[in-house]
């Protein structure tokens, strides 16, 4: 009787799935604790530009010299030393006491990260039969997908919890940014000052009698007494008098219910330049969190896994065939082939794929970074909605891998390689010009309130298109990688996955600059058009891509050599 195929492959998936959702909670954890590193360094924009950018960076700058570490010292070895480094790196950010030393961590995590998706993309094409590669490229991404979106729910959930473990919820003196500032924001709000809602409702409560008594304390009020004065019951109590019914319901608000920690969330949404946030206080300790969950990660990925299917103990001679059915004949080109350096600098095949990943990313990279910030800024949601609101991109984003993996394998079947991998990629990106056109729609007011909380779902309505859009591209892009790449697949995806990223740290810088500390309307529209634009040039750039012309040169496509 025959012996059927083991599974071991899917194990290989499962393991290199977690430490691609690893990689992408770590990347972008930072980005929700934005606001706490930035307010208690006191740091500009621009330094916060660099915060947010060096990462990508040194992620794009290391993606070939970490490439040819796993050719040269393979898999093994070289993933798990990266899952082990940027771990590291990401628990010392906890521990810091300069915004310059965070900076310099960022940019080590981006090196030690680098090396992951070629990794990840050369063990697909070594484990993975042809047939299903664009499954097996999915599973992984998702696995990345995952880590995205748990991030800010995850970084606010654990933020929040370490804050109330050391204190209690009242805001502290030195929570208090600006004594004058703040006393003039309370008063007599100037614009960009305070929260829109907040400096409307003052400025119609102005005449009330207790009110303006109660404001008249604040006048040369230092630290401790803005704080109390904020802490006071009685104080959100008058001021409640002009709240709308939404902004009462946002803050969970009745009229006899009116405790210090409902005080708290009032004044830090009211405040936002003024008053520090209370997650804020549980920054260093998440992060630090972080890093020990990946020690284990990557203890797991050394047990579990080996260079090749015939190595692995657990793998039977029917596996191996199965995975080895299909190949072309480059597979079998040796370990010791040189770096293809000359390939890399003169395909052009290879430089349309680069110029798409640098628009993809320049487009995407707002919802990994910004999301956060345009949530609290423009819509004025609390800290806990704001994170699950953060998330639920990412969330939706994984139907798009999960549908992308197949469609590109069908496609391929029917259409070949050519269109099968660049038609998923092209076709998606005009969904993703859709979405953020949905999002200027939210945000100029055409279909609600900005201050309502419905409002605010519906521009996440259109951000989670944006998301879908994207990652229904991501599994024909890997693909495409091992089509052309054959043996040098992590070399490739490399190789683009450096472009890709030098367009999200671009971005990233030019998106703080284009903002500010307190940017209008019409700052987040321009950043809105210029992200949907970059879409419209990617997938002008997928459809000059060929994946029947491998690296190794010449015309024929991998189907003839095979």
């Amino acid at each position: 009787m025959e012996q059927s195929a083991t599974r071991v492959r899917w194990g290989i998936v499962g393991i290199t799935a977690i430490a691609s959702l690893l990689l992408y909670l770590d990347r972008y954890c930072v980005g929700f604790a934005r606001d706490a590193i930035q307010q208690e360094f006191n740091a500009s924009p621009v330094m916060m530009g660099w915060f947010v950018s060096a990462f990508f960076y040194s992620y794009a700058l290391g993606q070939v010299p970490a490439s040819w570490i796993g050719h040269r010292f393979g898999i093994r070895f070289a993933l798990t030393a990266f899952i082990l480094t940027w771990s590291l790196f990401t628990g010392l950010i906890g521990a810091v006491t300069s915004v310059a030393a965070i900076i310099a961590l960022r940019l080590l995590c981006g090196l030690a990260q680098a090396g992951a998706f070629p990794c990840a993309g050369r063990i697909i094409r070594d484990w993975m039969p042809v047939a299903q590669r664009g499954v097996g490229s999915s599973y992984v991404t998702f696995g990345g997908r995952v880590g995205g979106a748990i991030a800010p729910v995850l970084t606010g959930s654990l933020m929040l919890w370490f804050a109330l473990m050391k204190a209690d919820p009242t805001i502290q003196p030195d929570e208090i940014l600006d004594p004058v500032k703040a006393a003039q924001a309370i008063i007599a709000p100037e614009p960009k000052a305070a929260a829109d809602w907040f400096r409307k409702m003052r400025e119609a409560a102005a005449p009330d009698a207790e009110v303006s008594r109660l404001t008249a304390t604040l006048v040369d009020a230092d630290r401790a007494q803005i704080a109390a004065f904020l802490n006071d019951p009685a104080t959100l109590s008058a001021f409640a008098v002009g709240l709308p019914s939404d902004v009462m319901q946002q803050f969970r608000l009745s009229e006899s219910s009116f405790t210090p920690k409902a005080a708290r969330e009032f004044w830090q949404a009211a405040l936002p330049q003024h008053v520090k946030k209370l997650e804020s206080r549980g920054w260093r300790q998440t992060l630090i969190l972080f890093g020990v969950l990946g020690i284990f990660v990557a203890l797991g990925f050394w047990w579990l896994f080996r260079e090749e299917p015939a190595r692995h103990p657990w793998c039977n001679a029917e596996e191996v065939a199965l995975i080895q059915r299909g190949q072309p004949v480059n597979a079998a080109e040796p370990e010791s082939d040189p770096f293809p350096w000359m390939g890399l600098l003169t395909n052009w095949n290879l430089w349309a794929n680069s110029l798409m990943q640098f628009m993809t990313n320049v487009g995407w990279i707002f919802l990994g970074t910004t999301l956060p910030r345009y949530l609290d800024e423009v819509h004025q949601v609390p800290v806990i909605q704001r994170s699950v609101m953060s998330s639920i991109p990412l969330f939706a984003g994984m139907a798009g891998i999960l549908i992308g993996g197949p469609w590109t394998d069908r496609w391929t079947v029917r259409w070949g390689r050519r269109w099968g991998r660049t038609g998923p990629i092209a076709l998606s990106r005009v969904l993703a010009v859709g979405g953020y056109a949905l999002a200027v729609a939210v945000m100029w007011g055409w279909l609600g309130p900005r201050e309502s909380i419905s409002t605010a779902w519906i521009a996440v309505a259109g951000l989670s298109l944006v998301a879908v859009a994207t990652d229904l591209g991501v599994p024909a892009t890997w693909a495409w990688a091992q089509d052309v790449g054959g043996k040098h697949t992590s070399a490739v995806l490399g190789w683009a996955n450096m472009w890709g990223n030098l367009g999200a740290a671009l971005a990233s810088q030019l998106s703080e600059i284009v903002l500010g500390k307190a940017p209008a309307l019409a700052d987040w529209t321009l950043l809105f058009f210029c992200c949907g634009g970059a879409f419209v040039i990617s997938g002008i750039s997928a459809c000059v891509m060929d994946a029947t012309r491998p690296l190794t040169g010449g015309n024929k496509s991998i189907s003839d050599i095979s």
